[in-house]
């Protein structure tokens, strides 16, 4: 059970990964279109989403850990948190 909660949990992550660089995808593209009033919206929504994701993350992390499992995931859960220069 601990490799099947572990194995969902690195699943969790991976896609929380690629969401985030779809959002920082379609950040640049209108970024290089010029379009400011979109790229303000998209940006804050892209912080939005990526701090939720990786609050979810944590929370995982918390639970399968409170529940015995050991995680061989890496430690950073709590600094992963977006610096809202990156985008």
């Amino acid at each position: 059970m601990s490799e099947e909660i572990e194995q969902s949990i690195t699943e969790i992550a991976r896609a929380i990964e690629n969401l985030n660089r779809a959002f920082e995808k379609r950040a640049e593209d209108l970024k290089k279109g010029g379009d400011a009033p979109a790229l303000h919206q998209w940006t804050k929504a892209a912080y939005a989403m990526r701090d939720s994701g990786n609050i979810y993350l944590s929370w995982a992390k918390h639970y399968a850990r409170s529940a015995g499992v050991k995680l061989a995931l890496d430690d950073s859960e709590d600094s992963d948190f977006l610096d809202e220069g990156t985008v």
